[in-house]
């Protein structure tokens, strides 16, 4: 196939460009952030997250050599970090201008959320005055339809199911920014946050919990929840949903109240790229997963020094820094080079079965799980 190389224009001289990306899906009711596309059957999804504009990209031709069906951006998609519309829109323009992404979109149907730095401000939550202009140049960047809610009420959540009945993969996108309660900060290191226990707190907002679980009420096969900060992890101080630990128990009550099969979680922000599982002794429906993939272009060290620096422009040690805890992780330690994910799916009846992988610069598979679509079902069930 024919790649068109775009030259580094500013974004608006570059949407008769974009245009040529796949059509949004249709809408199945507009004013509930739901759509469908029956027509197009799951076999490999992929995902990726923290991918920093002004930095080169070269894992977009892995990504592209993957052919997914379709690719989830988890946030952090440019490090946009203004309230400025101009300063977005410009940082937009270096994403739309990488070759790989571009041949990428062309070729690939995109979805995408945000995480604080494409929101505007780092760590950023509600009360951020720059929300509404970033929801704007992100819908206009990803093409997001002009009837869409999206662009009329907060928030950037969504929903799509694709495939017909039997292989549905419900992708749910949430929102973990524009309605999240102030971090509470520990106070002999602002870089740690501890736990929120404030009753009123919240990360997703009365609104967008209540359409979340009418989601989970939808028949699907897979459902797959993108939240741009982690839900499993509890022990680091990093961002994570246990900074609302009444939430992140609610989002579990959710999945056992609403019987909500085949659920996988997919998360980013962090830099690395780890699996983790919730048992079901620890609270979970049934085992429940969270593939953190991140960054793409942005690693803390595994790759060997020299090389990373020539593919990234980031130094990186050839030795990963000691990890974070994670109790719940399913391997020795984090994955810390350039990385992407992909959910495989093999569908046959009762026996089907996913399989998360984590990817590296070249497409090298680095950490994997395979899952019978069998144990993502309540005891109940």
């Amino acid at each position: 196939m024919n790649i068109r190389l775009l030259p580094l224009v500013p974004y608006g001289l570059l949407l008769p460009i974009l245009s040529l990306a796949a059509p949004a899906p249709p809408s199945a009711d507009v004013s509930d952030r739901v759509s469908v596309r029956p027509e197009l059957t799951i076999s490999t999804l992929g995902f990726g997250s923290c991918a920093r504009q002004e930095r080169p990209q070269p894992i977009w031709e892995a990504i592209n050599a993957a052919h997914c069906d379709a690719f989830v951006l988890c946030g952090d998609n440019i490090y946009g970090d203004s309230a400025d519309p101009d300063v977005l829109r410009v940082k937009y323009a270096l994403l739309a201008a990488m070759p790989g992404f571009a041949q990428l979109r062309q070729a690939t149907p995109l979805y995408a959320t945000w995480d604080d730095h494409d929101y505007g401000l780092n760590d950023g939550g509600a009360g951020f005055p720059g929300a509404a202009a970033a929801q704007k140049e992100f819908c206009d960047f990803f093409q997001v339809p002009s009837d869409s809610p999206r662009r009329t009420t907060p928030g950037v959540f969504d929903c799509v199911t694709f495939g017909p009945a039997g292989k549905r993969v419900q992708l749910i996108l949430l929102d973990t920014r524009t309605f999240r309660s102030p971090l509470k900060k520990d106070p002999s290191n602002a870089k740690v946050t501890r736990p929120n226990t404030d009753p009123d707190a919240t990360i997703l907002g009365a609104g967008q919990w209540a359409w979340l679980e009418r989601r989970l009420r939808e028949p699907a096969e897979i459902r797959v929840v993108i939240s741009s900060i982690q839900l499993v992890a509890t022990e680091h101080g990093s961002e994570k949903w246990d900074n609302f630990p009444a939430e992140r128990t609610r989002f579990l009550a959710m999945l056992r109240r609403t019987q909500a099969h085949g659920v996988v979680v997919i998360s980013g922000d962090r830099h690395l790229a780890e699996l983790a599982m919730l048992a079901p002794t620890d609270g979970a429906p049934y085992p429940l997963h969270d593939l953190t993939s991140s960054g793409l272009n942005q690693p803390i060290a595994q790759e060997p020094a020299a090389r990373a620096k020539a593919l990234t422009g980031v130094e990186a040690g050839p030795t990963p820094p000691k990890p974070q805890p994670n109790r719940h992780r399913l391997h020795e330690r984090p994955y810390t080079g350039s990385n992407f994910a992909l959910l495989r799916v093999k569908w046959a009846g009762a026996a089907s079965s996913l399989r998360l992988e984590v990817c590296g610069l070249g497409g090298e598979v680095v950490l994997s799980r395979d899952i019978p679509l069998a144990e993502l079902r309540p005891r109940s069930q």
